[in-house]
Formats: C-alpha cells, structure tokens, sequence
C-alpha cells in the first residue's frame, strides 16, 4: 500500500501563466500531503528523470526546469525492496502502484521466459502483463499509474471493486490524478486559486473500480473504460449444471475463503484485525491465525457492546487482543483525525471511521503494516435489517438485485473510508470478503441460504463460522459498529461541547468541524 499522484501541464511554455516551471514543486507538495500512506520511502519521475529518496529533504531538484509530466510514489514497504516508479527492461514503460497483486508469484513464474526480472516486488509483474496484453491476469487490490513513452499515453487503473482509491481532475491547463483528494483539493488551490471552501466542495472525479482511463498525452484527450472484467452470478450453474445443495455451497464458499485469507497473508509474519467481535471479523481472525500471528483490534467508549465481546472471544480462542476505551478528553481528537483523513463530513462515516483510525493507530504502535476486516460480508450474505423488509416487498429477485448492487457499490459506501482511516496511521487494510472468487460465489447462492425462514441472515456463513469460532459469536446479532463502539456518542458529545444538540449536528459540522478541518489543511 503506498500513494500515486501525478499532474499533466496542458499549456505551451510561451504562455505568461504556464504551470510548467512550478511542476515539480506541485507534484512534491502533493506526494508530502500523501507522505503518511507511505512513510518508507518516495520517489517522482518527471518527463525522463528519476528520482528515489527518503526524505523530502534530500531532494535536490532544478525547479525553474520546465516540464510537463511528472508521477510521485510514496511507498509503504510491504512486499520487496524495490522503489517506485519501476521500468520495464528498456525503460519505455514505468509504473506505480498503490496496493497489492497477490498472484504476483504465479505470474511472475508465467512471465519470466520472456521478460528480465528485475526487481523483487510485485509491482514489476504490472509491467509485464501489461506488455503481453495481460492485465485482465491481475489479482488484487490496486490502483495504478502506467506511462508508455512510445505510445505517449498514461493509463491509470483500478481494481475490480474498489479496495484502492484514486481520483482525478481535468482543468483547463493541467489534468491530476492521486490516492485521495485533499493532494488535489492543493491544485485547486494552488493553480487555480480556489479558497479552501470552494476545493473542497469541487467535484473531484473518481476512477470507478474495474476501469481504466487512457490519456493521450499527444491530443490532452482521455477515454474511460468501464466494467472491463465480469461478474459471474451464475458460479454453481456454471459449475454443477444443477440446482445446488446446502452443503455444496458451504465447501466451496468456505474454500473460496480459505484460499482468499490465504493470499493476504502469504508472506507476512503478523496481521493486525480490525474487531468488533462480530461473526465476520472473528471467522477472519480465526482463519489468518493458520498462516501467521494476529492480534485483534478492538476500540470502543467505556460500556462498549463490541469491546465485550470481543474481549472473551479472544481469550476463548486464545488470540492476542488489544483493547482502546476512548477517554472523553480524546473525543474531539479523534473526531477531527478522522475527517481530515477521509476528506469527508458525514456522520455515519465519521462514527464508523473513528474505531477503525484508532485500531490502525494501535497496529502501527506494534510495528503491523497490514491490517485484515471483515467488510463486505453484510453486503454479500443479506446482513443488514433493510434486507429482510427488501425480501419481503421484492421477493427473492429484488433481493438478489439489491445485494448486487451494494457490493458493487461498496467502494463509495466503506472501502474508500476504511483505505483512508488505515492508511492514515501508514497500515494496509485488505479485505479477504471482497476477493472475487468469494464474492462470485457469494452472489451466485440461493437467497434462502442468507435469509432464512426464521429471519436469521447471513445463515450460511454463521453455519461456516461456527466450525471454526464460538457459537455466541457465530450466531451473534448484527449491531452497527457506530452503536457497537459508542463512536456516534462521542460525536455527539463534542457537538453539546460547543452548544450543538443532536438535532443540530449538521449546523455543528458546518460552523465547527469545517473550520477546524480547514486550520489542519
């Protein structure tokens, strides 16, 4: 996990106003803005030069040089020792990505006949399948930038659901692209003189997952393609040519998660869980626990539901366990963190994001780089109230539908939160639930198999999970965890703070938070 950004200057050197000249000055202040997604190292290439550093300070850079292209990595060590941007063998094609291929081995294995493998890390195999039209071979959770110099094109992509974020901006002298939007909130301001106020509230684009978008750097035209790979729903006819049974499903589903938890920690000595003691982040805990150290994760206010839980389930399945109760002096910190970190103002984004920014927090004083979460089961496997009220009023089709389009769309809703509130404390947070073997399968099973007759959901990966974790666990209501850790009170309590009831919330937002937000900016 690391952090892109990059800017294209469309103006001619000639004109007075041309951004060229302050390039590189624009491309480093957006790579220090992202400095906390990678803490182990940078590097930027602008048109040919490259560069690879540590600190900020040990670049020495003619900034009067006039440029027009120029990409920034800022790199969170994970898998091997090489810096971003990576080259092909003769240098026509550079990368750099923000994330992880997890079949990089695999490919690499496939590749190497007829490329030279230079590096060590799984970014270079970017480059390869790149080269033999292969890029559809990807496993993983990415976001990347690739520059053909002899094509003259830059190809930005992202992954299949959106586990890794990436925006852009298409102004009238330059287009930008980076890992979040406050590196381009900086442009906006900066280039084209926008108060705080007015980059904040611009519509910054996002590159939906499973996309491209291909400049042309020639023409200062681009193009998006959208749904490049397919989502099978039809994994047991496709498979079995019958209807399928119970038991079926659950070995191919518990499979698909066994190989999923499997290739996310391949390599790793220690994970972090993110855990609110529920059903879904304990089968993950459990699970990763075969494949290397965990210690779970869990944060909550003084009579936190979750922490509860999650404490005597640790110790009955004798896992490490690290607990926070935020203190109500330390409410207001948290809260201020969390907005500045997911470039958002919301209220049940802020609630969700504080246990998760303050878990990472606690995984980073551990030295843990990656992280592991149980989101999208509820998406997958019908677990929200709503579902049951959708069943009833649509039937078993609508039902599938509304499942659909929820995991598909679970990038706006949580991913891009839980990237930014992670990464924020520089740790990695990847999804076993949302791989798309486990997701194929899950969309593919009988509605009956989530929701049963007697209202339990998510009754097939309870039934799973209880082979392998506490029944009291497995079998134990779904409860938000902005109501499970008490962080929607801690909200609340600072609004009253400053005169705001419950009722006012948004005005408190509007008149306290965006001002404390801005000052941090």
């Amino acid at each position: 996990m690391c952090s892109i950004n990059g800017i294209i200057v469309k103006d001619d050197d000639d004109d007075p106003s041309s951004c060229k000249k302050k390039i590189l000055e624009y491309l480093i202040n957006g790579m220090k803005i992202l400095k906390h997604r990678g803490p182990d190292g940078s590097g930027l290439m602008f048109d040919d030069e490259v560069i690879y550093f540590k600190e900020f300070s040990d670049v020495r850079i003619p900034f009067n040089k006039s440029n027009r292209l120029g990409i920034g990595h800022n790199r969170l060590a994970i898998v091997g020792h090489a810096s971003q941007p990576i080259p092909n063998e003769d240098e026509s094609i550079w990368t750099i990505c923000n994330g992880e291929i997890y079949n990089y081995y695999e490919l690499m294995e496939d590749l190497q006949n007829d490329h030279g493998i230079n590096t060590d890390t799984d970014t270079e195999v970017i480059l390869h399948t790149y080269e033999d039209d292969l890029l559809n071979e990807l496993d993983g959770d990415y976001a990347y930038c690739l520059y053909d110099k002899n094509k003259n094109t830059i190809m930005l992509r992202r992954d299949i659901f959106g586990v890794k974020p990436l925006f852009y901006i298409n102004r009238d002298k330059y287009f930008a692209f980076a890992s979040e939007k406050k590196a381009l909130w900086h442009l906006l301001m900066e280039i084209d003189g926008m108060s705080f106020e007015e980059a904040y509230n611009y519509p910054v684009s996002r590159l939906n997952p499973n996309s491209q978008l291909i400049y042309d750097l020639n023409e200062n035209e681009y193009e998006v393609e959208e749904n490049i790979q397919k989502i099978r729903v039809d994994y047991f006819e496709n498979n079995y040519n019958t209807n399928t049974d119970y038991e079926t499903c659950k070995k191919e589903l518990e499979e698909a998660l066994w190989d999923s938890v499997s290739k996310r920690t391949r390599g790793i000595d220690r994970v972090g869980i993110i855990y609110s003691g529920g059903v879904d982040s304990t089968l993950i805990a459990k699970m990763a626990s075969e494949y290397c150290d965990v210690i779970l994760y869990t944060v909550g206010t003084e009579e936190s539901e979750d922490i509860e839980y999650a404490e005597k389930a640790s110790k009955d399945m004798g896992l490490k366990f690290r607990k926070k109760i935020i203190p109500p002096e330390e409410y207001e910190k948290y809260l201020l963190n969390v907005a500045y970190a997911i470039d958002e103002i919301d209220l049940m984004k802020l609630a969700v994001g504080i246990p998760i920014y303050v878990a990472s927090e606690m995984a980073k004083e551990d030295g843990i780089k990656v992280v592991l979460s149980g989101q999208g089961a509820d998406e997958l496997f019908g677990g929200y109230n709503r579902y049951g009220k959708i069943l009833s009023e649509k039937g078993k089709e609508g039902l599938k539908e509304s499942l659909y389009n929820d995991v598909m769309n679970i990038y706006k809703v949580n991913l891009e939160r839980d990237d930014h509130c992670t990464m924020a404390n520089g740790v990695e947070l990847r999804v076993p639930f949302l791989d798309k073997d486990v997701v194929e399968v899950g969309l593919s099973l009988p509605i009956e198999y989530k929701l049963d007759d007697e209202g339990l959901r998510k009754k097939i990966l309870r039934d799973i999970a209880s082979n392998y974790i506490p029944d009291y666990i497995a079998y134990r209501p779904k409860k938000a965890a902005q109501y499970g850790s008490g962080s929607e009170k801690m909200i609340y309590a600072v609004a009253r703070k400053y005169g705001y009831s419950k009722k006012k919330i948004n005005e408190f937002f509007e008149n306290v938070l965006m001002e404390k937000i801005k000052d941090m900016h």
